[in-house]
């Protein structure tokens, strides 16, 4: 997940405070838009800029040591009063990335100008030089193939049962009964201060608030599936394996904690593939993954790559270790008809200070994914795309996630679905033709997170897909979530296990004949005038934890919700637009 301390030191570099999680976010603002709502987003591009240039000049000052500069960090946290802790969270992250951030720095490569254009990705942001930032992959269009809409599968056709982990954030130092109102970004730990009433104590099962989750529930989630799922054809995993303390992260507790994961679901589901990707909180420190051609060992990425190999070696054939160990990802294939392709995402993430140093197509990933998609197309392949960070979100690249779109767009007949996690939100999100703008052509599903994190049930979820025939489709033909109910476990204590149960059921929840893109799209449609069936969304968006739902989301809330599932390239808001006068101009609706 992109947000809380995993933002702090990226204020360094200029970030705005106000993209901070403990800040609302912006689905759950309701408020419609106003010239107000505009200046503040230029006062934080403006603030973006300010804090830029300072570091920049404290880097540039030769008489500045590292710990003045942390000390900086420090008094800009203490003055807007974020964290309890200012010295340890936010001198821990610039105590961390600031080998990076000087490196980048003495490199001369970054354009200071673009930074918070980049970052922030808002229109009101001003760039120096974008035309430094632009790129392109050559797609050969014209071979593209007739594009003929797939036909169902026949009754009683062959199916296979999918499961998507995403987003388990396993905190090892979880302590039932601490403080889960500590007021930095991760909580309910013995080093979380005082518990000062008994609702601030976190529940033994986890907790809604900014808390990830003890090794017991992540065992109890685990086993269950397996007693709930046995007949699970393979497993799709979405990264995001450690805990948000970003202060204070270290490579040897990441890897211990990727081992204990891998070795957990290996053994409970013995036999079954898995399919994993990296999430942006495996690295060290947290975001950064460098491009390929940094080959300083204290800086580059080789050593999560290196541990991705051969975790990821429980499950996959040895061929694909190259391009792990080169950029952290692979594909395989499942088996006669269906191939799997792991992508990197973080290499188009906002947060990753590599990202500014390299954006221009990092370790070739895109270039390598179109032309694994046109091979795949030669040879009558489908395929299933799946990565931890959904293209078109606000921090993915806009550059990054305009080019990828292309090459969905260009391979719609090869790539039969997506899959992503990072959201930690049930969600889905539609591509549209880059001609006929309101042709649907591909679906990315966004799976719920294992973690609490934060206001949220646990939760996962399964997938039914067209299964091996001649000419099969391998689209998802349903989706069902499962969850705990978070407050009923807690209530019920330690000595009675959480129940684990079906949230819903996409097909008969939303009264789809099928999930392919037309019908995903009229679904959204519907959700445009239809407020009923939109807080049905927003209700299983959120996992149905109790607190949110009961909120509810209506005005900006809900036409940045619609936005997100139309989104797949910031730069272009003209859908955006026209849900904004779609909610405001019929508040009936």
């Amino acid at each position: 997940m992109m947000r809380w301390s995993s933002l702090i030191f990226i204020a360094l570099l200029g970030g705005s405070f106000t993209l901070l999680e403990g800040a609302p976010a912006p689905e759950t603002t309701k408020l419609s838009p106003s010239t107000e709502d505009e200046d503040k987003n230029i006062f934080t591009c403006n603030l973006c800029e300010d804090f830029v240039n300072d570091i920049y000049e404290l880097l540039r000052n030769g008489t500045v040591t590292d710990e003045q500069i942390v000390e900086y960090i420090v008094g800009i946290c203490i003055r807007l009063d974020i964290f309890a802790n200012p010295d340890q969270v936010c001198g821990g992250m610039a105590r961390i990335a600031l080998p990076t951030i000087k490196y980048i720095d003495s490199t001369d490569v970054v354009n200071v100008g673009n930074v918070c254009g980049m970052l922030l990705q808002d229109q009101n942001c001003q760039f120096s030089d974008v035309q430094q930032l632009e790129w392109t992959i050559n797609l050969n269009a014209e071979t593209k193939p007739p594009v003929n809409q797939p036909s169902q599968p026949p009754a009683g056709s062959p199916t296979v049962k999918v499961l998507h982990l995403a987003d388990i954030h396993w905190d090892p130092e979880y302590l039932a009964g601490s403080n889960a109102e500590c007021g930095d970004p991760l909580c309910c730990r013995e080093t979380s201060g005082e518990v000062v009433n008994a609702t601030a104590a976190a529940g033994y099962w986890g907790d809604y608030r900014t808390c990830d989750l003890p090794w017991y529930l992540v065992e109890n989630a685990v086993s269950q599936m397996a007693e709930l799922h046995p007949d699970i054809a393979y497993i799709i995993w979405t990264g995001d394996l450690t805990p948000h303390d970003v202060w204070s992260t270290a490579k040897d507790e990441n890897i211990m904690i990727i081992d204990s994961l891998m070795t957990l679901i290996q053994q409970h589901f013995p036999g079954v593939p898995v399919y994993p990707t990296l999430g942006n909180h495996e690295s060290h420190p947290v975001n950064t993954f460098a491009p390929p051609e940094i080959t300083d060992v204290e800086l580059n990425t080789a050593w999560l790559y290196d541990e991705a190999d051969r975790q990821w070696a429980r499950w996959l054939p040895a061929e694909v270790s190259a391009t792990i160990r080169y950029g952290g990802f692979y594909t395989a294939l499942v088996q006669p008809g269906l191939r799997i392709v792991s992508m990197n995402m973080n290499y188009c993430y906002t947060l990753n200070y590599w990202t500014y140093f390299k954006s221009q197509d990092p370790a070739s990933s895109l270039l390598w994914l179109s032309q694994i998609l046109e091979e795949a197309e030669l040879n009558g392949e489908k395929v299933h795309i799946l990565s931890h960070i959904p293209p078109g979100n606000g921090d993915c690249w806009t550059i990054f996630s305009r080019e990828f779109a292309r090459i969905i767009n260009r391979f719609e007949s090869t790539v039969a679905a997506q899959f992503y996690g990072h959201t930690h939100k049930d969600e889905y999100k539609i591509f549209y033709d880059t001609v006929d703008v309101t042709r649907p052509v591909n679906v990315a599903f966004i799976a719920p997170s294992l973690t609490t994190y934060s206001k949220l049930n646990p939760g996962y979820r399964t997938y039914t897909v067209d299964g091996p025939r001649t000419d099969s489709t391998w689209a998802v033909l349903d989706i069902n979530t499962y969850i705990m109910n978070l407050t009923d476990a807690n209530l019920k204590g330690s000595e009675v296990d959480p129940v684990w149960f079906e949230l819903y059921q996409a097909k008969q929840e939303y009264g789809l004949d099928d999930l392919s893109p037309q019908s995903m799209d009229t679904l959204f449609q519907r959700m445009v005038t239809d407020d009923a069936l939109f807080q049905l969304y927003f209700k299983n968006y959120h996992k149905n934890a109790d607190q949110v739902v009961a909120e509810g989301c209506a005005g900006r809330c809900r036409s940045n919700m619609l936005c997100r599932i139309v989104t797949t390239d910031i730069a272009d808001q003209s859908k955006c637009d026209q849900i904004r006068h779609q909610i405001f101009s019929h508040p009936e609706f």
